[in-house]
């Protein structure tokens, strides 16, 4: 058997990092060090070697062929390594993980989702309750919940996965997309009552107020005590719901909706991984915020807030 020992491991992943990167910075971002020190590991490696694997460039780098090859080969083996990490963490003796979530999550976001989940976090048995009522780890079996709130949960840890966000949403069939901010006077107007346990929430009344439209009345249309439910209606075809942007995601993915405004408000409240301080090494919850932060990830690399004044515009 080959003396593993002799490897230098800090290289190899310093080597890694850079060739997916092509950058010593963005390699030294991802690793916490600094560009130097990649550089360095970089250049240990290529002694080790015996081969050059980057030509630098003032642009930058560029893997040389044996840079490329080494590349694949070392990322085939990180993927193993992967594997055999995770299935020493899904090993079957993982009690099960018992999960309070919001029901507008659960169903809009989590359980479209659930498959996904299944594939990243073999053997992970994850048991799911809908509901609002606060927890309390003392005394119920949940080991976490998420919760849409502020991110003040004291004497426990709070991940916040992403801020919220609303906005006119509506079936394509009803709007084309294509809407002017005149035109919502004659379309029916959705409320989600929801938003209303928050006093500062963006209502009908504040975007119109925001968007020039005070004169349209804010107060008429059918009110839902759930965003899923109000969500739902809009695809529908009811009406047009002042939305949330995050839980509807796919349904603007799969064009079931269609935002045609511009303007956007923060909700001001944000989702939250919830569950108590003593369990923050617990494997099976580190394993499903991993997996939770890599999905949303691509929700907060979106576009920032929109202009929270003046006129609102129809996207083109």
């Amino acid at each position: 058997m080959a003396d593993r020992n002799r490897y230098p491991l800090n290289a190899l992943r310093a080597f890694e990092a850079a060739a997916r990167h092509l950058s010593y910075v963005g390699a030294g971002r991802e690793l916490h060090v600094t560009p130097a020190a990649i550089s360095h590991q970089v250049k240990a490696l290529e002694g080790y070697l015996g081969k050059p694997l980057f030509r630098r460039q003032s642009r930058g780098l560029l893997l040389t062929d044996a840079g490329q090859r080494f590349a694949r080969d070392l990322d085939t083996a990180f993927d193993g390594l992967d594997r055999a990490v995770e299935r020493a963490r899904s090993s079957a003796d993982l009690a099960p993980l018992n999960i309070s979530v919001a029901p507008a999550f659960a169903s809009k976001w989590l359980v479209p989702r659930l498959e996904r989940l299944e594939t990243a976090c073999a053997g992970l048995d994850l048991r799911l309750s809908a509901g609002l009522d606060l927890v309390d780890f003392r005394s119920s079996t949940f080991d976490a919940a998420i919760r849409l709130g502020k991110g003040d949960y004291k004497g426990l840890e709070g991940v916040k996965l992403f801020d919220e966000e609303v906005t006119p949403l509506c079936s394509p069939r009803l709007c084309g997309g294509e809407v002017g901010p005149g035109e919502l006077a004659g379309l029916r107007l959705l409320h989600d009552d929801s938003m209303l346990y928050d006093p500062a929430a963006p209502t009908w009344a504040s975007w119109l107020s925001a968007a020039g439209l005070a004169a349209v009345d804010a107060e008429r249309g059918p009110r839902f005590s759930h965003p899923d439910l109000a969500l739902q209606a809009a695809a529908d075809g009811l009406g047009i719901v002042l939305g949330r942007l995050r839980l509807a995601s796919d349904d603007l993915a799969a064009g079931r909706l269609v935002a045609p405004f511009d303007l956007v408000l923060p909700l001001g409240s944000s989702f939250f991984l919830v569950y108590p301080q003593a369990a923050a090494e617990d494997p099976r919850i580190l394993r499903f915020k991993d997996w939770l932060l890599r999905e949303v990830a691509p929700l907060n690399a979106g576009p920032a807030v929109a202009a929270q004044s003046g006129e609102a515009s129809p996207k083109a």
